[in-house]
């Protein structure tokens, strides 16, 4: 009797070990595609008919010059996103799936800050329509240029270039309504988008005063954004990428007015990868204006415009530099006297070390030269980037090309 159930013992031993082991090997297995050298930054759940999930985290720490009154009159919207000390710059999780046998990617982007929750991206993606053509309907990230596309924990700086923050805020645009791309059968890649619905962003682009809830401003808070890219590889390791913009929309909610804002923007993107897992370079331009009606203020018609340049060079694995010349000139805020015509430029340097594909720390510093009256200023941020999960194919977007 005792034997016996010594022998029931071992084989029930035995097969907890065999399940330890098993457990062990799928283990490894998970985390060796997920591991730092996974070229897609993860894994998919979505091919087993499983939703995706991931997270990423993004803090940041700002010590300004003199933050009382380095450009107080540009702050708001010009480089002012970051506080003094440390901030929770978001907190973000993803619910991705393809959905099972139908033509379509769901995604829910949801977004937390140190006060607020929102959702940043929800849209479901009919990925496989006929003549090259796909639809996103929802609410997401527009077609306007190039870094808009991408959320902050991908941008290569802590913080925005100015004229996009000045145009959008440090969140972008982001719009309520439908998207249509094209990629029409010809030799050449070129792609044709068409964005369509109410704008849900802060910055100049936004119909005025606020609140946005009002019948009249939703109205005037629908707006278009039309964009063309134009694709070319230059050789097998270099390729070039350009697009133009155009997005108009009403900029005021005063009934019967017909005051637009009219945003042109030309980007340019060259790339440098010989192979993956190889250093790479990418050099990124972006120019735009903001041809603005004002009658409702019962100023004169004004021009907005602006430009950055940037270049992100990643060394190694682990290590990259990046670098950034910004600009605008305008009036950011007419409905705002005391802020008046502005003139400013900026420029910044960074180093990063990667843990793995999604996980950084960056090392950033900001220089103003003194312009208008405004003195000379500078800013060191430290930011710290991190996450985890899966993700599905064709929803999010990598700005890392590692």
């Amino acid at each position: 009797m005792f034997r016996f159930l010594r022998r029931e013992r071992d084989r029930q031993n035995l097969s907890f070990w065999k399940m330890l082991l098993l457990i062990l090997t799928v283990g490894v297995i998970v985390l060796k595609a997920a591991s730092a050298e996974a070229h897609t930054k993860g894994i998919s759940l979505s091919r087993y008919g499983l939703v995706d999930m991931s997270w990423t985290g993004n803090v940041i720490y700002s010590n300004y010059s003199d933050y009382a009154n380095d450009f107080p009159q540009l702050r708001p919207y010009i480089g002012g996103a970051l506080s003094q000390g440390l901030v929770l710059k978001s907190f973000d999780m993803s619910i991705t799936q393809d959905l099972y046998q139908f033509p379509a990617k769901a995604a829910l982007f949801l977004a937390f800050g140190q006060d607020s929750a929102a959702i940043e991206e929800g849209f479901f993606l009919f990925h496989k329509m006929p003549l090259n053509t796909q639809l996103k309907v929802g609410q997401f990230r527009a077609q306007f240029g190039k870094l808009n596309q991408y959320h902050d924990h991908e941008w290569p700086f802590a913080n925005p270039p100015m004229i996009t923050t000045v145009l959008a805020s440090d969140d972008g645009f982001k719009i309520l309504g439908a998207e249509f791309t094209w990629q029409p059968p010809i030799d050449h890649a070129v792609e044709f988008a068409l964005d369509i619905g109410r704008r849900d962003t802060l910055g100049v682009f936004k119909a005025k005063p606020d609140p946005v809830d009002s019948e009249e401003n939703n109205n005037k808070n629908m707006f278009g954004i039309g964009k063309v890219t134009y694709y070319l590889d230059l050789t097998d390791a270099s390729s070039f990428e350009t697009g133009a913009t155009y997005a108009q929309g009403g900029n005021n909610s005063i009934p019967g007015n017909n005051d637009q804002d009219r945003i042109v923007g030309i980007d340019f993107t060259y790339k440098y990868k010989p192979a993956p897992f190889d250093p790479f370079v990418r050099w990124t331009t972006e120019l735009f204006q903001d041809n603005r009606d004002l009658g409702y203020l019962g100023l004169q018609d004004d021009t907005l415009k602006g430009l950055y340049s940037e270049v992100d060079y990643r060394m190694t694995y682990h290590w990259g530099l990046g670098g950034r010349f910004d600009y605008v000139k305008g009036d950011v805020e007419p409905d705002d006297p005391a802020l008046g015509d502005v003139a400013r430029t900026r420029y910044t340097a960074g180093v990063r070390y990667f843990l793995n594909p999604v996980t950084r720390v960056n090392l950033q510093y900001d220089h103003l030269p003194s312009s208008g009256g405004v003195p000379t200023a500078y800013v060191v941020m430290l930011q710290l980037n991190v996450g985890g999960g899966t993700v599905t194919p064709g929803v999010g977007k990598f700005y890392t090309l590692w």
